[in-house]
């Protein structure tokens, strides 16, 4: 029996001198097949700064869908930042 969150948070970093290969985007994408289908989570969430477009494709490429804006919710080098927030869910939930 699964617990009342049965949900993960993504995040994941890649040097720069891999990104627009497709690392990430198909790192995400097996990560999100185990999750579903090992773990039988049922949401998966992930925030993003608003400027990071290549995160944010890699996650829409992975059947992320956007789902609003969190403002000033993570301080990153002493300074509020707002955040993306993605999600997917499991569709045989």
């Amino acid at each position: 029996m699964r617990g009342a969150s049965q949900s993960a948070i993504i995040g994941y970093f890649l040097d720069k001198d891999y990104n627009g290969k497709g690392y990430m985007t198909q790192a995400t994408k097996l990560f999100v097949t185990y999750a579903f289908t090992k773990l039988n989570l049922y949401r998966i969430q992930a925030e993003v700064q608003p400027h990071n477009v290549g995160s944010i494709r890699v996650l829409e490429k992975a059947g992320f869908l956007q789902e609003g804006l969190a403002t000033k919710n993570l301080k990153i080098r002493g300074e509020w930042k707002d955040h993306q927030v993605l999600a997917i869910i499991n569709p045989a939930d």
